[in-house]
Order: structure tokens, then C-alpha cells, then sequence
């Protein structure tokens, strides 16, 4: 029994030094990774830009930052994340207030990660896992589920959802997102590939988290006195206005303005201006850039 005993613990022992070694070498290869997604990832926490564009795929491939740019005369970084909304986005303005705040945030709005109930919150926690130390980031974890923290002891759990793509990213990116955070995509919609648009419901759920983090995110900016406007950009079915009704209401409550496109007659089904049903081409996303440098010029006379 006491031989048993002794090598539970040399191997409970072993464990525990693999687990902080290999974590402690994901930190490394995170910290100093070349580019892809990783080093936009490590951009956006960094980031020290006049404006920043945040919000799911449709914001990394809808905003050219250069335009913005060229037509407001500051500089801009998009923060945009394939498949994320407000809880990874909530998390990312913790760590980057600390360090800088923007003039202004641009958030384009996508009802399903930012708004309504969907699949478990758990899925947009992969990005801050590595930051966990910070006490903000560990309060999102507690209220989107609290059994996160006992997971959270092993540094190797903090990286497994993006094992492979610290590698990759320090060794050699295969995606190659531009200096600005942009990725366009290139190509026009194939009407034959569009897959039919199940209906949508007309009472929509919301989910009370994520309305209560863009209720804080909204706060917090204006707290910092930086200011934030939301944006639905163009797509390509069209959508039902209803799932934004409670994002005009947090809107029309602390006087920020919502510009709604998802219905825009200049975009809805112009195969010219979309890659797929739900993204811009770089050509679309270049003239709906425009199209909000426009408004910002508007409301800022």
C-alpha cells in the first residue's frame, strides 16, 4: 500500500510538472508568435489605435481599416473574431483598457453571437483562457459557468482550444490576416452553393448574459470617455429586425447610435458586393466601408 501510495504521488508529481511545462511553453509560443491568429490575437489585447472594429467574422471581413483611415485620419485596427460576440469582446476591452482606450469603437452586431440564446456560452471562452489571471476576465468565467475555475488550475486546459494554432503561428501562419487586422475575401457569390435560409422565429430569445455585457461594454467606454456606435452590416438574405429590438432599446437608452444595414436594398442579394450569404467580398466590404465613414462624418458634425 505505502509502494502504491508513493508512486500515485511521483505520478501526480510528473503530471503536474508536465502540465505547468507545456503550459508555460504555449505562453511562450503565444507571446511570440510570428502572425495568423494568434498574433492578432496578441494585436488586439496590445492594441493602441485611434478606433477598433469589433465584432464576429463579419466584422473582420467587412471593414477595411485602411479606408477609415484615409477618410477620418486615424488609425484603426480590426478586432474582429471568426465565430465570437460580446463575451469574448466584453473580455478584450478588460485587457485592453488597462493599457489604451480608443476614440472610438465600431461593434458590428451579429444577433446570434452578441444577443440571443444560441449554443453554450462556454464557446466564446477559448480566447480569454489564456488571459484567466486577469480578475475581470475571471468574473466573466464565473458567469458564464462556474465550474470553469476548478478546469482552470491546469495550464494546459487554458490552451487546448488553440494547441495547434500556437504552433503554427510560431513557427510559420498559414492565414494571413494584413498588419491591420482586415482579412478580405475574395471571389463572388455563387447562388447555387446558398443554403435555404431555415425561417426565423418572430420572438426571438434573448439571452440575458450577453444583453448584460453590451449594456456594460456601452458603459464602460463611455466611462472611459471614448465612444462606441453599433452596426448590422449587410447580408445577404436580409434579417428579421425583431432580434435587434433589444439592442435599440440599449441604444435609445444612453444615446448611441445603431446603424441597421442587414436590410440595406443597395446590398440584400447582389451577388456583386457578397462572397457567401452571410459575407462581404473585399469589393462589398470596401463599399460598405465607405458607407460608414459616411455616417460617422455625419454624426460627428
Amino acid at each position: 500500500m505505502k509502494r502504491f501510495v508513493i508512486r500515485l504521488l511521483a505520478f501526480l508529481m510528473l503530471m503536474l510538472i508536465v502540465d505547468r511545462g507545456v503550459g508555460l511553453g504555449m505562453r511562450y509560443m503565444q507571446e511570440h508568435a510570428k502572425g495568423g491568429y494568434i498574433g492578432h490575437h496578441n494585436k488586439i489585447i496590445n492594441s493602441n489605435e485611434d478606433i477598433l472594429i469589433f465584432g464576429s467574422s463579419r466584422a473582420i471581413h467587412h471593414y477595411n481599416p485602411q479606408i477609415i483611415e484615409d477618410s477620418l485620419g486615424m488609425s484603426c485596427y480590426n478586432c474582429g473574431q471568426d465565430g465570437n460576440g460580446i463575451i469574448l469582446f466584453y473580455g478584450w476591452w478588460q485587457l485592453m483598457k488597462e493599457k489604451h482606450t480608443p476614440k472610438l469603437v465600431i461593434y458590428d452586431v451579429n444577433p446570434g453571437f452578441d444577443l440571443l440564446l444560441g449554443e453554450s456560452n462556454q464557446k466564446y471562452l477559448g480566447w480569454l483562457r489564456s488571459e484567466y489571471e486577469d480578475k475581470d476576465i475571471k468574473q466573466i468565467f464565473e458567469e458564464v459557468d462556474f465550474t470553469e475555475k476548478y478546469k482552470m488550475q491546469s495550464m494546459m486546459y487554458r490552451y487546448n482550444s488553440k494547441f495547434l494554432q500556437n504552433i503554427v503561428d510560431y513557427v510559420h501562419p498559414i492565414f494571413k490576416i494584413k498588419s491591420d487586422g482586415f482579412l478580405p475575401l475574395k471571389g463572388e457569390m455563387n447562388e447555387m452553393k446558398i443554403k435555404k435560409m431555415q425561417k426565423e422565429s418572430k420572438q426571438p430569445k434573448i439571452d440575458s448574459l450577453k444583453l448584460e455585457l453590451i449594456e456594460k461594454l456601452v458603459v464602460d467606454i463611455k466611462k472611459h470617455n471614448s465612444r462606441v456606435i453599433f452596426v448590422a452590416s449587410p447580408v445577404w438574405y436580409g434579417k428579421e429586425n425583431s432580434q435587434f429590438d433589444a439592442l435599440y432599446n440599449i441604444c435609445g437608452e444612453y444615446g448611441i447610435s445603431f446603424y441597421n444595414y442587414s436590410n440595406s436594398l443597395k446590398y440584400v442579394r447582389n451577388n456583386y458586393y457578397f462572397k457567401d450569404g452571410s459575407h462581404l467580398n473585399a469589393r462589398g466590404a470596401d463599399e460598405f466601408t465607405k458607407d460608414i465613414v459616411m455616417k460617422i462624418r455625419l454624426s460627428d458634425n
